[in-house]
């Protein structure tokens, strides 16, 4: 391998590793969404990742997250050396790069400004509603197809080819919630299975929850357009995580 095919390969590893991370609130990896504004990797394996939001001012607890994120999943590469991830043009950019970088909890990078137990709690509830989401968005694929509410009841993971739950098991996975073959298609925020007279309601929920996901994405989708122009936002924007 030639030292130009090492540089590629690893920086498709590092946005790769970056396409893991996901935006909470909007559920969608931050690389679709065009938060990385460049990457970079050192001969000696030094990693550095540049992150942009759509506003100065996007929620602080929000950003941390997703530097946090990107910075383990950078260091998850098995040749990486020191990873570096910044967040570029955002008020509370200092206290977030030196906080993830110096392995801080949120709560001591904001003293007395954050609740120490609210940051994982805050990353689950978003969780479970990408999950629900996701849940709604494949069935009504399936009711389209001629699937009835029982049969949706009855389904497991497996009935389907892969690629339609691929969003499923990556939330289920962060989630701690059974991912196999055998797990039920549609579980409550238990993992436990959704019978067949609460499933109507249950992909109703989920349509809201998808509804609100949209229209925050929309909105964050214009602001990053409108912050450091179409072009980009576009080119990122043709990547998307699944087809379901």
């Amino acid at each position: 391998m030639t030292a130009v095919t090492e540089a590629v390969d690893r920086v498709t590893a590092v946005n790769t590793a970056l396409a893991a991370v996901l935006d909470p609130e909007l559920d969608r990896p931050i690389t679709e969404l065009g938060f990385v504004s460049s990457v970079s990797v050192g001969a000696d394996g030094s990693v550095e990742a540049r992150l942009r939001l759509p506003t100065y001012f996007c929620a602080p607890n929000f950003a941390w997250l997703m530097v946090e994120d990107a910075r383990r999943e950078l260091a998850r590469l098995s040749w990486a050396g020191e990873c570096t991830v910044v967040l570029e043009d955002h008020f509370a950019s200092e206290e977030i790069n030196q906080g993830v970088g110096g392995e801080k909890s949120f709560s001591e990078a904001f003293p007395g400004l954050a609740d120490p137990d609210r940051m994982q709690e805050l990353r689950a509830v978003f969780l479970r509603k990408g999950h629900l989401a996701a849940q709604t968005r494949l069935g009504k694929r399936l009711l389209e197809r001629g699937w009835t509410h029982r049969q949706l009841a009855d389904a497991v993971l497996g009935d389907l080819p892969e690629r339609l739950t691929v969003t499923l098991r990556r939330r289920r996975a962060l989630l701690g919630l059974r991912a196999d073959v055998s797990a039920p298609l549609f579980t409550d925020n238990e993992g436990r299975a959704v019978p067949a007279a609460g499933l109507e309601r249950h992909l109703l929920m989920g349509r809201t929850a998808g509804v609100g996901i949209g229209a925050n994405t929309e909105f964050c989708e214009g602001l990053l357009a409108t912050r450091y122009g179409p072009a980009g936002w576009t080119e990122v924007s043709s990547r998307r995580e699944e087809a379901s």
